[in-house]
């Protein structure tokens, strides 16, 4: 009986809730260089397979 009510429990389960995707997005961080005082970095991300990084930008004080 228990089989049967965890198996009508998972078919409930599967119309309301939607299954999770193998492509979810990913977001990182990237160290570019560090040059007058300023240290830059660049966020990267990958969805759908590919990988795309932008541009370096000045984010804190060499060394702190």
């Amino acid at each position: 009986m228990n089989a049967v009510l965890n198996r009508l429990g998972d078919r409930i389960l599967d119309r309301l809730v939607p299954k999770a995707s193998a492509k979810a997005a990913a977001e990182w961080y990237v160290h570019c260089y560090c040059r007058e005082r300023s240290d830059f970095r660049k966020i990267c991300t990958t969805a759908g397979g590919k990988t795309r990084c932008g541009a370096c930008y000045a984010f804190r004080i060499c060394g702190g």
